[in-house]
C-alpha cells in the first residue's frame, strides 16, 4: 500500500498500545497481559505475541518497534513547532494509497489463483479487521508521514546544508593520486572507475541533503561545512567502510540555513514538498537524527 512501514506487523503492534492513561512513555504500565486470543483452550496475552515475534522475526520487530518510537517523536516534536497538514491533502494521499492496496490484493489473486478476490473479503479473512479499519489506519499513518515530511524539509531548510559526491578507495597513495586528479578532471568519471561506494554508478553523487548532525567524523564536517561549491576534499580516513579506505569528496553545492520558525517559513515548505518531494534518503537521515536526539541511537553517521 505504500508509506513506510508494513501494514499486518504495524496493525498488530499497534494494537499493542496503552491508552493514555496508561502510556508507558508517561510511567504507565503496558498491558502486556491483557489476553489477545486463545490457543487451545490457554489464553495467548500482548506479552506472548510480543515474546514471540522479537524470537521468531527479531528484525521485523524491531523495525516495528523502531516505527512506533519515531511516530510518538514525530507528535512530540510536531505539537510545539504547531506542524500541520490540511486535511484535504491527508485525504486526497490516504485515498491514493487505499486505491493502490485494492489494485494490489486483487492482481495478487489473479497471479495466484486465477480469480480475482475481492479485496474486502480478502481483509476479513485474513486480518479479522473491515475496510473501514484499514482506511482508518492508512488515514492515520499518511498524516504521521505527511508531518514528518514538513518536519525533515524544516529541518534540512534551517541548517548548514552542503550537496556531495564522494569516491571511496582502498590505499592511502591511490587516494591522494584520485585527490589531485579530481582536481582537474571529471569527478564523476572518477568515480564511476574507481570508488567502490555503492554511488559510483550515480557518479558518486550521495542522494539528498546533508546537514552537520549527518557526519560523524568531526575532521569531515568541519571540512565539508566550510567548502565552497566545488571544492575537492580530503582524502580523509574513512570511518564507515573496511580498514584502510579513504574518502574523497566534491562539494556540488553548499547553503547557509534559513532563520524562521517553522509557521514562518510553512508556505515556503509545503510548496518545496510540491515540487521536490521528500526522497528515501532525505527521511532516512531526518529518522536517524531524531531517534539520536532523543537517545535512541549513538552511531556515528555517514553518507549512505
Amino acid at each position: 500500500m505504500g508509506g513506510r512501514g508494513g501494514a499486518a506487523l504495524a496493525l498488530m503492534l499497534a494494537a499493542c498500545s496503552s491508552s493514555r492513561e496508561q502510556d508507558p512513555w508517561r510511567g504507565g504500565a503496558p498491558p502486556s497481559t491483557e489476553t489477545v486470543g486463545w490457543i487451545d483452550d490457554v489464553p495467548v496475552t500482548y506479552g506472548d505475541v510480543a515474546r514471540y515475534l522479537r524470537t521468531k522475526e527479531p528484525e521485523a520487530f524491531a523495525r516495528g518497534l523502531e516505527g512506533i518510537v519515531v511516530e510518538r517523536i514525530t507528535l512530540g516534536e510536531a505539537g510545539p513547532m504547531g506542524v500541520t497538514v490540511p486535511r484535504v491533502l491527508v485525504e486526497r494521499e490516504a485515498r491514493k494509497r487505499f486505491a493502490a492496496w485494492e489494485r494490489n490484493v486483487r492482481a495478487a489473486s489473479r497471479e495466484q489463483t486465477g480469480e480475482e478476490v475481492d479485496p474486502a473479503l480478502w481483509l476479513q479473512r485474513v486480518a479479522g479487521a473491515s475496510v473501514a479499519d484499514l482506511r482508518a489506519w492508512i488515514e492515520h499513518h499518511t498524516e504521521i508521514e505527511l508531518v514528518q515530511d514538513r518536519l525533515a524539509r524544516y529541518d534540512m531548510l534551517t541548517s548548514p546544508n552542503v550537496q556531495v559526491s564522494l569516491i571511496l578507495v582502498e590505499g592511502e597513495e591511490r587516494a591522494r593520486k584520485l585527490a589531485e586528479e579530481a582536481k582537474v578532471t571529471d569527478f564523476a568519471a572518477l568515480a564511476k572507475a574507481n570508488s567502490i561506494h555503492p554511488s559510483a554508478a550515480e557518479g558518486g553523487r550521495i542522494a539528498g541533503v546533508l546537514v552537520p548532525p549527518d557526519i560523524g567524523d568531526a575532521t569531515v564536517r568541519e571540512a565539508l561545512f566550510r567548502a565552497k561549491k566545488g571544492d575537492i576534499l580530503g582524502p580523509f580516513v574513512s570511518r564507515g567502510a573496511e580498514p584502510g579506505t579513504f574518502e574523497i569528496y566534491r562539494v556540488d553545492a553548499a547553503l547557509p540555513g534559513r532563520q524562521g520558525s517553522y509557521a514562518e517559513l510553512s508556505r515556503e515548505i509545503a510548496k518545496d514538498l510540491e515540487t521536490r518531494p521528500l526522497d528515501v534518503a532525505e527521511y532516512e537521515r531526518w529518522r536517524t537524527r531524531a531517534l539520536v536526539r532523543h537517545g535512541f541511537l549513538n552511531a556515528d553517521l555517514l553518507p549512505q
